[in-house]
């Protein structure tokens, strides 16, 4: 990361010399054709076909529907170790894993950097959240952090997969166990983490899956409680059905909570229907993040937030961080919001997903913690952001695309330096 490359960036003027390109926010042509781009969830007629057959059934709910206990099973079996349950949401799952484990304590400690689905779970537990940061490198949670965090009054750490990526944090996994910590992982952004990484699956009491349609199932609102523990999925059943069992019987259980997190059997449907297809579109992801990484890894000031050499993760996108002062900036988010608007206009897929720490997002427990206390979530959220259109059926040549566009960008921000922020943040 240490020169400017250029790929196809320069026009001959009329005198022969060669002269930057304008940058597409400043009026000048995109590199990015406009609807080059298919956005995720990719639709295709055979979706069309898998809620057809939900309608040709003539049953749209229960959580024994067929088309829900089937994709149960396929998922199970893909993931080669878990039990799985389908609910309503990834959150939902995060819910009632947290529900089943407080009676270990009465905290959860998280990361700071988070969303705030994965974190509301917790209060709504009645559980206390402890924030710790997180590292640089995957915005996974400090595991040393965490393990300072650990005492007997702790249910359960939740260690959050952002991105695609894969937090291994064996370390904290083992001072979680060694105190009879509860491990749950949101995977949600993550789906790969259901299998082995490097050989081994994740050492966790249970893992909460999203099917939400921009995440790797692209279904609808969905989720799957996932773990070894049968009690556990026997507990689903206890907290989220109100008036009916998973027999089909219709009765009122005096032992449920009432939550009704039951699966979209829409959403189902289409989920299992990726399932089938989710090593080779995980496989393009990764060829695709591969590709561009390679293509602006040489770009002054630009970092990945993953690990190049997983070959494991899931690369829900491709995150990215910048150095301010490697581009002639200082701290904050200036030059990531020049480079952010400046890919956008230029047509790639750009996004700034979380500018703030999740507390300050969630009211019951926003004034309990302080942003400064987290440096390293601090300077991600000003820092990060992603390319969010990695997934087939966008392939290498639009990888090439966006890398041009990255070049562009930073060939003028080489030549004008952080002058020529100011004109595209205000204009």
């Amino acid at each position: 990361m240490n020169g400017f490359g250029v790929i196809r960036l320069k026009t001959r003027n009329a005198t022969g010399a060669f002269s930057v390109e304008k940058l597409a926010v400043f009026g000048g042509k995109p590199v990015v054709p406009q609807g080059r781009v298919t956005p995720w969830p990719a639709a295709q007629n055979k979706h069309v076909d898998a809620l057809r057959g939900v309608v040709d059934g003539g049953r749209y709910h229960r959580v024994n529907h067929p088309i829900v206990s089937d994709l149960e099973q396929n998922l199970a079996r893909w993931t080669g170790k878990w039990q799985v349950r389908a609910v309503g949401s990834g959150t939902a799952a995060i819910h009632i894993e947290l529900d089943y484990v407080k009676e270990r304590g009465e905290q959860v400690v998280t990361a700071a950097l988070n969303w705030p689905g994965a974190v509301g779970p917790i209060t709504i537990s009645g559980l206390q959240p402890v924030f710790v940061d997180v590292d640089m490198d995957l915005a996974g949670i400090n595991e040393g952090a965490a393990a300072e965090r650990f005492n007997p009054n702790v249910a359960a750490v939740l260690v959050t997969h952002l991105f695609g990526n894969n937090v291994l944090v064996p370390d904290g996994r083992s001072a979680a166990r060694a105190q009879g910590i509860a491990v749950i992982d949101d995977i949600c952004q993550s789906i790969g983490a259901a299998k082995p990484i490097g050989g081994a699956h994740l050492d966790a009491d249970a893992l909460a899956l999203s099917g939400n349609g921009a995440k790797h199932l692209g279904a609808g609102e969905l989720g799957f409680v996932i773990t070894e523990d049968a009690n556990l999925i026997a507990h689903v059943d206890r907290v989220s059905l109100s008036s009916s069992s998973r027999s089909g019987a219709r009765i009122f259980s005096p032992y449920s909570q009432g939550y009704n997190y039951r699966p979209n059997v829409f959403s189902s449907s289409i989920a299992n229907l990726r399932v089938t297809e989710m090593d080779t579109q995980l496989q393009i992801r990764r060829d695709n993040s591969k590709l561009l990484w390679e293509m602006i890894s040489e770009l002054v000031g630009i970092f990945p937030l993953f690990n190049p050499s997983d070959c494991d993760h899931s690369m829900l996108n491709f995150p990215l961080r910048i150095e301010p002062a490697a581009l002639g900036f200082a701290p904050g988010p200036a030059a990531r919001d020049f480079v952010v608007k400046s890919l956008q206009a230029e047509g790639v897929p750009i996004c700034v997903w979380l500018t703030k720490p999740v507390f300050e997002y969630l009211p019951d427990i926003c004034d309990n913690w302080k942003a400064a206390d987290f440096p390293n979530t601090v300077k991600l959220l000003d820092t990060m952001f992603y390319v969010s259109e990695i997934a087939p059926p966008n392939d290498g040549e639009l990888m090439k695309l966006y890398a041009e566009a990255f070049h562009k960008v930073w060939n003028a921000l080489h030549k004008q330096g952080p002058k020529i922020a100011a004109g595209a943040i205000s204009g």
